[in-house]
């Protein structure tokens, strides 16, 4: 049976996510990406999953050999073709980002706008790990999601509505369960055009995303607050994870 996020994105969210940041706010959270992750002009940097390439565009602008992977083809399309106009030699690939299989190619890798939280926990530590061995010995991985603390103290479990990019959008709560794990059900609309979609995504605090990218071998666990960057405390809105690869024993 197909999963939510398998036909979600190709709907009409696809409008909404374009719309949801201006340029001004993209820019700041490409260069928080650069300036957290030390990247430097000429290094190999993975977006996981990319959506329209949002940030993997500027990034590039900047320099960064970018690559992004994305399980929606219509945004790897988009994606693509925004590179384009912009004369931008960036890979993007439309792949499952549990089934990436680069071996010790980046510099760095960064999944953006709670991006995980999609897949049971078994497959998550699945996704990491494929992450950690896509990067070089040494390399890091960025997380940024919302901090679990703080939206169960500030869940709305009335619907909630908003208009953006022309398409009305409709959340509604369905329950939560004890591993952080919210359901809702999202109905969207654009004219005669109306999707109703359940999702099902896992929150997680600075515990537990801890323990994911340790469970996947990522050691120098570091933990952020934000906005703005700082100390990570229940009332900090989202949380930014960032792990190290671990450099490998030299033989004896």
């Amino acid at each position: 049976m197909a999963r939510w996020f398998e036909a979600f994105f190709d709907g009409l969210y696809g409008r909404v996510l374009a719309e949801q940041f201006d340029e001004t706010r993209t820019l700041q959270q490409a260069l928080l990406v650069k300036r957290l992750l030390r990247l430097r002009k000429g290094q190999h940097v993975l977006d996981i999953p990319c959506g329209l390439g949002r940030l993997t565009i500027p990034l590039a602008h900047r320099g960064l050999v970018m690559t992004g992977v994305d399980l929606t083809r219509g945004f790897i399309q988009k994606a693509r073709r925004a590179a384009g106009r912009k004369r931008l030699d960036i890979r993007f690939v439309c792949s499952d980002m549990r089934d990436i299989a680069f071996d010790r190619e980046f510099d760095a890798a960064f999944n953006w706008f709670t991006s995980i939280g999609y897949f049971s926990d078994e497959e998550e530590v699945r996704f990491c790990r494929a992450v950690l061995h896509a990067l070089k010995p040494g390399r890091r991985f960025l997380i940024e999601t919302i901090n679990r603390s703080w939206a169960e103290a500030h869940f709305q479990r009335r619907p909630r509505e908003d208009v953006i990019g022309g398409v009305r959008v409709k959340q509604t709560y369905r329950g939560h369960t004890g591993d952080g794990r919210v359901d809702m059900l999202w109905t969207l609309s654009r004219g005669r055009t109306r999707e109703r979609n359940l999702l099902s995504v896992r929150h997680y605090n600075g515990a537990e995303i801890r323990a994911l990218m340790a469970g996947a071998g990522f050691r120098d666990i570091r933990l952020f607050g934000h906005p703005p960057v700082g100390r990570l405390t229940r009332h900090s809105r989202r949380l930014i994870a960032i792990g190290t690869r671990p450099k490998e024993e030299q033989s004896t």
